[in-house]
């Protein structure tokens, strides 16, 4: 049964005209159907400046509230119920990019409700998380991230660092289509250095409208289907076998993919 909680900010605030979304918090909007993330909105639910990839810093005790994620008022239908989901075991940046799985795992909470955390293995599918419900038709909530280690905090000197979160937003009925990936980098005791190059690095590898070239049948995962994907692209010369980018689909291609996938997305 899916865990589903009020919000008692929205409740607070529904009463009230909504300006613009709080400082800070990651906006939530609706373009063309699809739940889309981003830093502005039109005023009436429309992102207008989108963004997928959000700076995070934990506290002293290894947890943070912030961002939340706030929408105009009226953007949804009252009693939407929203939530997140995990995509992907949690990473952590060597320097140069973010390959390593580590041991911490972060969990993500509401209130009283434990949440869910990072798998220690990337899943098979999105892991659902808590959902929020929204009161005239706003969604302004903040869910509790933890850095944990063996359940937890993960307060110790080795667990210092930037990690990535990989996310996804989805409604319980159905009537929106759940938002692209976007990610988390949160710093965890970090310089203000390696918490910039971390963003930097993965803006340019994950952000918005980035195309992960490997990522053939567009599952949003590397799998060995992909493979499968490619060859049935190649052979009904379907552009998305090009992976070298060379306007041509040629036998090439497949040591691109094969290049593509082992650089990962």
């Amino acid at each position: 049964m899916k865990a589903r909680v009020i919000s008692a900010t929205a409740v607070l605030l529904a009463s009230a005209t909504h300006a613009q979304i709080h400082e800070g918090d990651i906006a939530v909007g609706v373009n063309d159907g699809v739940l889309t993330t981003g830093t502005d909105t039109d005023g009436s639910g429309v992102i207008t400046e989108q963004q997928c990839v959000f700076g995070v810093e934990l506290g002293a005790l290894a947890r943070t509230a912030d961002p939340g994620f706030d929408t105009d008022f009226g953007t949804f239908q009252p009693d939407t119920d929203l939530a997140y989901f995990i995509r992907k075991a949690l990473r952590k940046w060597d320097g140069s990019g973010f390959d390593s799985i580590p041991a911490e795992q972060i969990r993500i909470s509401f209130g009283p409700i434990p949440g869910a955390s990072t798998p220690l293995t990337d899943p098979a599918s999105p892991i659902e998380g808590v959902y929020v419900g929204t009161s005239g038709g706003e969604w302004h909530t903040h869910y509790v991230f933890r850095l944990e280690l063996n359940g937890q905090a993960a307060t110790g000197v080795t667990s210092d660092g930037v990690y990535l979160l990989e996310l996804e937003l989805r409604e319980i009925v159905g009537a929106y289509e759940p938002s692209h990936p976007f990610y988390l980098v949160i710093g965890q005791n970090a310089s203000a250095q390696d918490l910039e190059d971390a963003i930097a690095f993965a803006n340019a590898q994950f952000g918005c409208g980035v195309v992960c070239l490997a990522d053939v049948n567009g599952d949003g995962m590397l799998t060995p289907t992909d493979f499968s994907a490619w060859i049935g692209a190649f052979n009904s010369n379907d552009p998305r076998a090009d992976q070298n980018q060379d306007g041509q689909i040629t036998p090439t291609d497949f040591t691109a993919w094969i290049s593509n996938y082992n650089a990962g997305c």
